[in-house]
């Protein structure tokens, strides 16, 4: 009996050493494979995904959970945020969004993205998904910024009209412009600071306002109406005063400011003879849509407005026979890609993808990430990242000239006398491999809630 006490007292031990390593491995194995946490440590993708430091040991850096394995079973698709290792210097992770895929041509033309097959076809414009759209449509700050025309009332969320008149924003300028901190929640967007040039240099057509609607019982019609440059496109719904047999309708003007004849009738019969309305009056990408209550009603395609073309741009409410009532009131903006970076054409490889940030404005990406090579004597080429400020280092050597500390793209330092190497022309390097891409980012799980800055960050990536 005592013999076999003694043998089995090494066990629990023994067994505790076992559980504790396979359970390292599967940790290991399922960081490596399946799940990993990554926290945000720029600003590139804001304010979809928050790097922000505000100088002073604080700011906002989400932890988002990225998917490992699905891209082991299929490729990536567009729109997804990615992570991928940089590929400058590939010791170090990036995360974006994939917007070009692979075999096709891409470009940015006036602050939109485009896409075709081939050089014999035609550019088409891209366009998003609807849960895609609400992400990167950017709330703007409406308060005081409205120039009116009658008796309005202006409240938290919206407006109210006391007889007819007209509302029009913005206030003081011709245009929407590209607002460095438009998009940003709670009190972000007056704590965020743009870099010195990087807000406001673009007026922006692809507008959206949305808003509960109602009318009082002498108005006779609602008019919404966006602004486009040479456009505009308005959306009438007929009030409780409004004649018999009056349906709602969509109007567009010409290129020279005047109206056309024939006004087009939404799929569904519309007016505000009782309850609420939410409408949903967007123009993007080149399609104007309607929606009430979440159900697209309209949908119409238009000309593209080139930067030339854009002298304003707005949003319009106006408001016949009697006042209406525009509660949690919104006017949003779209992305503008800004296009004054090295490279904003391109013809993308079989085996990879251009990959951009959200924060087109602030966003080291695929327009701009350039290699710095060089050309030693024994005829190797070394290439390496070119905006890194810590590459190349000199320093100071013996006969020959200074010392040169170069990391290529791989993370290797390389050490070479100057007068020996032959400095290369600097060339793109705007894909992202497929073999560089990691995972996929699915959600942000910290922090939950921002109390400094009154934000909430818990949320899935879109």
């Amino acid at each position: 009996m005592a013999k076999d006490k003694k043998k089995g007292s090494g066990r629990p031990w023994r067994e505790n050493i076992e559980a504790i390593a396979v359970s390292v491995i599967v940790i290991v194995l399922f960081k490596y494979f399946v799940l990993e946490a990554y926290k945000i440590p720029t600003g590139s993708m804001q304010p979809t995904l928050m790097g922000w430091d505000d100088g002073k040991g604080g700011g906002v850096f989400d932890r988002v959970v990225v998917d490992k394995l699905s891209y082991r079973f299929r490729d990536p698709r567009r729109w997804e945020i990615a992570v991928f290792r940089y590929p400058l210097d590939t010791a170090k992770n990036f995360i974006k969004r994939l917007v070009g895929m692979p075999g096709e041509h891409l470009k940015i033309e006036n602050g939109d993205l485009w896409t075709r097959q081939s050089e014999a076809e035609a550019w088409v414009i891209l366009r998003r998904p609807q849960r895609l759209q609400d992400v990167h449509f950017k709330h703007l700050e409406t308060q005081g910024a409205w120039r009116q025309k009658g008796t309005w009332t202006e409240g938290e969320d919206g407006l109210v009209a006391e007889g007819p008149g007209s509302a029009r924003f913005p206030r003081t300028r011709s245009a929407v412009v590209d607002r460095y901190t438009d998009g940003y929640q709670g009190d972000l967007i007056h704590a965020v600071k743009p870099k010195p040039g990087g807000s406001g240099r673009n007026k922006v057509g692809d507008l959206r306002v949305e808003t509960n609607v109602s009318a009082s019982s002498e108005c006779t019609q609602v008019r919404l109406e966006l602004l486009d440059g040479p456009y505009t496109y308005a959306l009438e719904i007929p009030g409780p005063a409004a004649e018999d047999g009056s349906s709602a309708q969509v109007q567009v003007s010409d290129a020279k400011g005047q109206w056309g004849q024939d006004k087009l009738s939404l799929d569904s019969p519309l007016s505000l003879g009782g309850d609420e309305l939410r409408i949903q009056f967007q123009n993007l990408d080149d399609l104007v849509e309607v929606r009430v209550d979440g159900e697209l009603l309209f949908s119409l395609e238009v000309p593209p407005v080139a930067r030339h073309q854009m002298s304003h741009s707005g949003v319009q409410l106006i408001t016949r026979g009697g006042g209406a009532r525009f509660d949690e009131l919104t006017i949003s903006r779209d992305i503008y890609y800004t296009d004054d970076q090295k490279v904003t054409s391109w013809k993308i490889p079989d085996d990879c993808y251009v990959a951009l940030g959200d924060n087109t404005q602030d966003s080291s990406d695929g327009r701009d990430w350039t290699l710095l090579g060089y050309k030693l004597d024994d005829g190797r080429e070394l290439w390496g990242n070119q905006r890194s400020r810590e590459n190349p280092l000199f320093a100071p050597g013996e006969v020959g000239g200074s010392k040169v500390f170069f990391r290529d793209h791989l993370g290797e330092q390389h050490v070479f006398m100057q007068d020996r190497a032959l400095p290369l022309p600097p060339k793109p390097m705007s894909f992202v491999p497929r073999n560089l891409v990691r995972g996929r980012a699915i959600a942000v799980v910290w922090p939950a809630w921002s109390s400094s800055y009154g934000l909430s960050r818990f949320q899935w990536c879109r």
